[in-house]
């Protein structure tokens, strides 16, 4: 099979894996919305917001290095993969105790409440979910795409049916949440435990090993810092200034806005892999430029269709209750908003070869630190006059400065020749048709018959013929790959 026809494999499977993983919040989304009031819902994702900051802290930057070093040539590959397991073991129990310890004080701090069992929950959650997390990225490593296909499958299922089962049927409120949770992290980690074993008996445990990791996985730590900041905190200040209601609410439509981010996320999954092991090409820049252009293009097709029927979907009848709570129904608001942001992180990731490549990882923290501390400014000031829609519009702004800026260094390092060109007309046609729909009736008739013009007017422009031709060139760069 040619190298092209396995990345889009292998992202594909990544991909249903990605998404199926992060659609535990989406499939939750009814039960919060109708069996939470926006306080407490405003507390669900406060509480998980906490837990992807800490996430951060548990991997230290590691698994960048985890990627780069872990390899089938490297003859330190057994030991790379005992020491980095052993050493991740040992600080997430480190990390982990320090939470249950200090719930209490951590609840007050983060929430205004003392609630200390809910980060009691969250230290267990994390110390499970760090150790899983490292072994997924071994698998995909490995590239036994089946494997973790059907483990993302059963943990999502698991932690679903016991979520609704601990809230609905025995009435335990946001402890359910986080016990059902729990449970499908404790699952994930046993049917991971035979590699775990396997992984931690071969090699030596090394700290020079740590050493070379550290120095070069170090530099992603304050990137990712910096992308959580850039991501949530916007969550935590719509909370001190606006209270937990509002984050509820913007939550909600937030969670329904980052489906792009999902799919980013799935794309980059196989992305990273793939660059890596094509960055010597000759002809790099035109394969990457081109799948980039490809990748960009479906996506605000995406951005098209969930503006088009957000509206629509939320007012599905389930019985006594929508599919999301009419209380949160303001929420449509942000989505279009939040969506759009992330086509501009899918420029950012889609010029990412650039950085590893030429290991201009420094230049990261750089790029990131900025676009955050430009959105907390913002956020203060938006949030202050405009509420919900001042702090979506934050989160683009930022995504917008933070693509300039790699666009602008990439083109010096490694030029990737995306279509911009033809990206930035596509861009403008789909915004010319949400504009449109902004100021129409939200009814089924409207949502359909507005995707039935949107695409056909696409399908006319760039043509059956063109997309067939972008396979094509793709398809061709890699006879020599």
């Amino acid at each position: 099979m040619s190298s092209i026809k396995i990345f889009w494999k292998n992202s594909a499977i990544y991909g249903i894996s990605s998404i199926m993983v992060r659609s535990i919040s989406f499939l939750l989304l009814p039960l919060y919305t109708n069996s939470f009031s926006k306080d407490e819902t405003g507390y669900i994702f406060l509480i998980f917001t906490f837990i992807a900051f800490a996430q951060v802290v548990y991997h230290c930057g590691i698994d960048s290095a985890f990627l780069q070093y872990y390899k089938d040539n490297a003859s330190d590959k057994d030991s790379v993969g005992r020491t980095v397991i052993i050493s991740l073991i040992l600080t997430s129990i480190i990390f982990s105790s320090l939470i249950i310890f200090f719930s209490d004080k951590i609840s007050i701090y983060f929430l205004g409440i003392e609630n200390g069992i809910w980060f009691q929950y969250c230290g267990w959650i994390l110390l499970f979910d760090a150790i899983s997390s490292r072994m997924m990225m071994l698998i995909r490593i490995q590239e036994r795409t089946i494997i973790f296909l059907i483990i993302s499958i059963i943990n999502v299922i698991s932690t679903i049916l016991a979520s609704y089962f601990l809230v609905v049927s025995y009435k335990m409120g946001i402890n359910g949440i986080l016990i059902g949770t729990l449970i499908g992290s404790i699952l994930k980690w046993l049917m991971l435990s035979p590699a775990l074993i396997f992984t931690i008996s071969r090699g030596v445990f090394s700290f020079s090993i740590i050493l070379k990791l550290l120095k070069f996985g170090l530099p992603f730590f304050p990137a990712a810092i910096f992308y959580l900041l850039l991501e949530l905190s916007d969550r935590f200040i719509l909370f001190w200034i606006l209270g937990p209601e509002s984050v509820g609410i913007y939550s909600v439509g937030y969670k329904i806005g980052s489906l792009a981010l999902f799919i980013i996320t799935a794309f980059n999954l196989g992305w990273q892999p793939f660059y890596i092991k094509h960055g010597n090409n000759a002809n790099a820049g035109n394969i990457f430029g081109n799948i980039g252009t490809i990748f960009i293009h479906f996506l605000i097709i995406i951005w098209g269709l969930i503006t088009f029927w957000t509206p629509v979907l939320m007012r599905i009848k389930m019985g006594n209750n929508y599919l999301i709570g009419q209380e949160f129904w303001a929420s449509e608001q942000v989505v279009s908003i939040i969506f759009f942001s992330y086509l501009f992180y899918a420029g950012y990731i889609v010029l990412m070869p650039s950085i590893y490549l030429l290991e201009k990882q420094n230049w990261s923290p750089i790029f990131r630190g900025t676009a955050a501390l430009l959105n907390i400014i913002l956020n203060c000031i938006f949030i202050t006059y405009w509420g919900l829609i001042g702090a979506a519009f934050s989160t683009l702004i930022s995504y917008l400065v933070m693509f300039l800026f790699i666009y602008y260094k990439s083109n010096k390092w490694i030029k990737i020749y995306c279509n911009w060109n033809g990206i930035s007309k596509h861009l403008l046609i789909t915004s010319i048709f949400i504009l449109c729909y902004f100021f129409m009736q939200k009814t089924l008739l409207i949502s359909i018959s507005v995707t039935l013009i949107y695409l056909g007017i696409l399908f006319v422009i760039r043509g059956k013929m063109k997309i067939y031709n972008d396979y094509k060139y793709i398809k061709s760069s890699f006879k020599d790959a």
